[in-house]
């Protein structure tokens, strides 16, 4: 056999420039920005695994007494993914875990505090897509049945999609 082959690196880069140099060398994207983006029209392709009516009773609102008591939020995600190598190898680990998500999404909602329905629906939105490599979107419907508004109601909602 030959001489291994050895790459070198610049002697006067920074060690983030010689890990992103490094990582380009194999291939491999050097930082998550480097990714492709996903449009939404990779998302209309995309596989999907639906979570609907997650109820989470946790403290969110404008209002002192809705931190202070809780409520019930209902939580409905959809995560687009690339699920043919699950459905081939019938293995949980080339899918998504949406059992792991459902308990994720409870921990976040129950965990942090946020006035605005829009804040915790990009919560979860943000924490998901950070722990979960495989999803190239999440869409993020977040009720609040209990809304104290004063007057009858079935469910305030906020709905967000978010890409990586």
């Amino acid at each position: 056999m030959g001489k291994k082959h050895q790459k070198h690196l610049p002697e006067n880069a920074t060690p983030v420039e010689n890990a992103e140099l490094a990582c380009r060398e194999t291939g491999l994207p050097a930082t998550r920005t480097a990714l492709a983006r996903v449009t939404h029209e990779d998302l209309s392709r995309a596989d999907k695994i639906h979570i609907d009516g997650l109820e989470v009773f946790a403290n969110h609102g404008v209002y002192a007494e809705e931190n202070a008591l809780g409520q019930k939020f209902v939580v409905s995600l959809t995560l687009y993914a690339d699920l043919h190598a699950a459905g081939r190898s019938d293995d949980l680990a080339a899918s998504i875990d949406y059992g792991k998500v459902c308990h994720d999404v409870d921990t976040c909602l129950r965990e942090h505090t946020f006035k605005l329905i829009e804040a915790a629906a990009e919560g979860v939105a943000a924490q998901l897509l950070s722990r979960y490599d495989a999803l190239l979107g999440v869409r993020v419907r977040l009720e609040k049945p209990w809304a104290p508004i004063g007057l009858p109601l079935t469910t305030v909602s906020v709905e967000i999609e978010r890409t990586r």
